[in-house]
């Protein structure tokens, strides 16, 4: 495993940039969830996120994804302040630019494992042939070729899985975020997952980011960061 030292920090290759990030939760009272937290994803690396429950893991993906907005501090992609962007522009980005995978799949069950592939190509408002024939290939790329018309329902936990990684991938994304994406998998299905996101990562030139709670999965990863007390260590 490569440490944080061994990765250059040449602006080039860095593809998204969170800097001073502040996260702070108001109701009743404020409860301080990131502090000052500061990471640099260079373009093709893999990293792990570990860290005890309730630390703010999820908060973290959910701000690198573009889903919610520090309470301050700057987000860039590619040298460009994320949130500067109209809430337009902003969903366009998210959508283009970045794949999504969780613990639980969020798959729609009234659609086929192919449709449901399809699916944010479709909200893109993308070619349907040209969509349904990229859909088929990935099909082909997680080993699900002879499932494509099979709802969810019919699908195993590892091959849904396998399915929303084929989803969050369909418009060719530069970033993937996975939150747990073997959590809810036995461990054999789920190092057949992280395998898969691994293979993924390599041949699309992904930049990966996973949080996990699975530490032999997280080591095996270009970097592992802790996330306690706000930051990143």
């Amino acid at each position: 495993m490569l440490s944080s030292q061994d990765h250059s920090k040449d602006k080039k290759s860095i593809l998204l940039e969170a800097r001073n990030i502040d996260k702070t939760f108001s109701d009743n009272f404020e409860v301080p969830v990131l502090h000052n937290l500061n990471l640099e994803l260079l373009r093709g690396e893999m990293i792990s996120i570990v860290g005890v429950s309730g630390t703010g893991k999820s908060t973290l993906m959910q701000i690198l994804g573009t889903l919610d907005k520090p309470s301050s501090g700057k987000l860039y992609y590619e040298g460009e302040d994320v949130f500067a962007k109209s809430s337009q522009e902003l969903s366009s980005f998210r959508n283009k630019t970045i794949g999504f995978i969780f613990q639980s799949h969020h798959l729609l069950p009234e659609f086929t494992a192919l449709e449901n592939i399809m699916m944010p190509g479709l909200i893109a408002g993308m070619d349907k042939n040209i969509l349904l024939d990229q859909a088929d290939n990935s099909l082909n790329q997680i080993g699900l070729s002879a499932r494509g018309q099979h709802k969810v329902g019919e699908l195993s936990g590892g091959e849904q899985q396998r399915v929303a990684i084929a989803r969050a991938l369909i418009m060719k994304p530069s970033i993937l975020l996975a939150d747990e994406p073997t959590g809810n998998l036995d461990p054999q299905t789920g190092q057949h997952v992280f395998d898969l996101i691994s293979e993924l990562n390599e041949s699309l030139n992904l930049t990966t980011v996973m949080v996990t709670h699975n530490h032999a999965l997280a080591d095996k990863m270009d970097r592992c960061l802790t996330l306690t007390e706000g930051k990143l260590q």
